[in-house]
């Protein structure tokens, strides 16, 4: 299999600090209290899906071409979701549940597969040019 083509160093830690940041924003919105969570408007399970998705789509961009450290940050975005289940326990007027999870963890291997093919797609493109 090709390696992707090479992305300039700026785009690079773009991406891995847009990954991190949106790590760090689950975190923190995952444990606030109950009244201080904003509200998307958006079904509990869809804000899940689409934050661990975007998510899962950047860390799969940052580290296109690293099969074995994508699949590991995979694990560790799926098992983030899990966590943050657990420790919505601890945060006043919080709940868990295993919908959330799932979808948190569904969100985030869906963002992987985009995140690769749109990695691939543009790799492709750079190698036309």
């Amino acid at each position: 299999m090709n390696k992707p083509a090479p992305i300039p160093p700026a785009v690079n830690r773009l991406l891995y600090g847009a990954a991190f940041a949106c790590v760090l924003i689950i975190v923190v919105l995952s444990l606030l209290p109950a009244e201080e969570m904003p509200r998307s408007g958006i079904p509990d399970g869809t804000d899940h899906f689409i934050a661990y998705w975007g998510t899962g789509g950047l860390m799969a961009l940052a580290f296109r071409g690293r099969g074995s450290v994508l699949a590991l940050a995979g694990l560790a975005l799926v098992g983030l979701g899990g966590l943050m289940e657990v420790l919505q326990q601890l945060s006043p007027g919080r709940s868990t549940t295993w919908g959330d999870f799932l979808m948190s963890g569904g969100g985030a291997l869906a963002g992987l597969l985009m995140g690769t093919i749109a990695a691939r797609i543009i790799s492709y493109g750079r190698r036309q040019y």
